[in-house]
């Protein structure tokens, strides 16, 4: 015989848990059956038929196909408890392969060929093969059913069911995205699933199990949210005026700068935060900051007077530790610096017209806030201000801060 027979497969018999492995039973499962249209999932190997009357599992059996062959002949025998084989499936067929559906246990196989004629021509030696069980998985219940990203710092979840093999595809899915866990540790009643933060993103989600051979189970919904939708900070504090730098602060050559004070202590200020973005990763906002301070300046023949407004709009991040009992928040914004109610006054009576002037300016500020009492808490950090104007040096100064805040 010219053809070579050539086994491709180690065919994989899926069968509930607690089926009965008897000669001769059909493969049933005890989930997974369809919705009314036959659904059928190919695999390397063999493939699962799920219709409504359950689940049906085809290996497939495939050769080197001969020539001038008019059709093939397979017989399949199963090796009973005394070690003997029994005939238990005779499949003609005129392509190089045959589909069967058998149970779990030793099996060898031959193929009869039958020439143009129909006239048996040869056989192949019997091949071996294992048919291997594979396990239902089932699950009956998980917890948490929540992950708040706002609030939790362990990312685990516990379930519950049978045949939850260490070698089971476990993962959330949701739509054609999925979250693998980074751990998963199993004794096949009960299983971990440890996730990564940063992989977590909000959704609704089912918790998918896989076993080898393609058994599988779904069960949720599992909810990744955050308890609260956004977060409001309202504060009020203290923001001494340190100039830095910049032709309004410092003497340059003739000039006499307005404001040459190394410190101004009578400052407050005001924030109000909105923070709709939240990720494990950190969480986003913006927030609007409001700086009033007093400026006065005595000379030998004149004193200057203004209040400096500083107002910004600004992009917040900010990221949570401690169980959200601690948090480092960084600004970056833009807004304007004004003076109001500006003017010189001299040693003779004389004051000039107060004028305003606005300027642009750019912010950068770094914090840390601490809850005392939640939603109460405290927040320290500096803020440094740049501002544009048309004389050189531009001024800059920094405003450190001490602020007591609520959370809504």
């Amino acid at each position: 015989m010219a053809n070579k027979i050539r086994f491709l497969i180690t065919a994989i018999l899926l069968i509930g848990l607690g089926l009965p492995l008897a000669f001769g039973q059909s493969n049933e499962s005890s989930g997974n059956t369809g919705s009314g249209s036959e659904e059928i999932i190919e695999q390397t190997n063999y493939y699962i038929d799920r219709n409504d009357s359950g689940s049906r599992f085809i290996q497939k059996l495939i050769w080197s196909g001969a020539d001038y062959v008019f059709r093939y002949e397979v017989i399949v025998e199963r090796k009973d408890d005394d070690g003997n084989y029994v005939e238990v499936e005779r499949v003609s067929v005129k392509q190089n392969f045959a589909e069967v559906s058998l149970t779990a246990g030793q099996y060898r196989y031959r193929i009869d060929i039958y020439d143009l004629v129909n006239v048996y021509a040869s056989s192949s030696p019997w091949h071996d093969f294992e048919i291997i069980r594979a396990l239902q998985p089932e699950l009956t219940s998980f917890s948490p059913h929540f992950f708040y990203l706002d609030e939790d710092n362990v990312w685990e979840i516990t379930l519950s069911g049978q045949n939850l093999l260490p070698n089971s595809e476990v993962y959330l899915v949701q739509d054609d995205s999925k979250i693998i866990p980074q751990k998963y540790t199993t004794n096949g009643e009960s299983a971990r699933l440890i996730f990564s933060g940063m992989s977590l993103n909000t959704g609704e989600y089912s918790i998918y199990v896989r076993n080898p051979g393609g058994l599988d189970v779904e069960l949720g919904p599992f909810i990744i949210t955050n308890k609260k939708p956004y977060d409001l900070n309202i504060s009020l504090g203290y923001s001494p005026l340190v100039p830095m730098y910049g032709y309004f602060f410092k003497d340059s050559g003739d000039f006499q700068a307005p404001f040459t004070d190394s410190i101004y202590p009578l400052s407050a200020t005001f924030r109000i935060s909105y923070v709709p973005f939240k990720r494990v990763w950190g969480y986003l906002g913006a927030e609007f900051s409001g700086t009033l301070s007093f400026l006065k300046n005595e000379r030998e023949i004149y004193s200057t007077q203004a209040i400096f407004l500083n107002t910004h709009l600004s992009l917040l991040y900010q990221k949570y530790f401690f169980k959200k009992a601690f948090a480092f928040n960084a600004n970056l914004g833009a807004g304007f610096s004004t003076l109001l109610d500006f003017y010189y006054k001299y040693s003779s009576g004389y004051q000039a017209e107060s004028i305003i002037n606005i300027i642009p300016s750019i912010t950068f500020d770094l914090s840390f806030l601490v809850f005392v009492f939640n939603p109460l808490y405290i927040r320290v950090g500096v803020d440094l201000i740049h501002a544009f104007t048309s004389d050189n040096p531009m001024p800059g100064f920094i405003i450190p801060f001490a602020l007591v805040g609520i959370q809504l």
